[in-house]
């Protein structure tokens, strides 16, 4: 039997995690500086790739942004001509966030490049698969 989630040594599974999530960050975010993003831009754009538009709220739940910070990031994506808001047709009070033209570039050209970041850790199929099902 493994000590699952209780601390071995000082290496708790929160612990490490934590480590592992902020050097991982640490290094997509160096490849997003360049790119004039930071890294809650970056999980917006992503989050909006694959969708013809999001509201707040589910926004929110796929970057784990808090509400005042995921209005400044979209405020800034709007601003920057990435991301432009549309009032929902099905709903007139809600308010969609999507891609523009432009966020669609940037996303493909940045996209590109941050998976080479997460390439270069080599993390192993069964262990990604673990993570992504850790959000569920």
């Amino acid at each position: 039997m493994g000590t699952r989630g209780v601390a071995t040594a000082g290496m708790s599974i929160t612990g490490s995690l934590t480590r592992a999530a902020r050097a991982v960050a640490a290094r997509v975010e160096q490849v997003l500086a360049k790119e004039g993003l930071t890294l809650d831009q970056w999980l917006v754009l992503d989050a909006l790739s694959g969708k013809g538009g999001l509201a707040m709220a589910d926004l929110a739940d796929r970057t784990l942004a808090t509400a005042p910070t995921l209005t400044r990031v979209v405020d800034k994506l709007v601003t920057t001509a990435q991301a432009y808001r549309e009032v929902d047709a099905a709903d007139r009070r809600r308010v969609l966030v999507h891609l523009s033209a432009r966020g669609r570039a940037t996303y493909r050209r940045v996209a590109a490049k941050v998976s080479e970041v997460e390439a270069r850790l080599d993390v192993p199929d069964e262990l990604l698969a673990a993570l992504r099902g850790l959000g569920d």
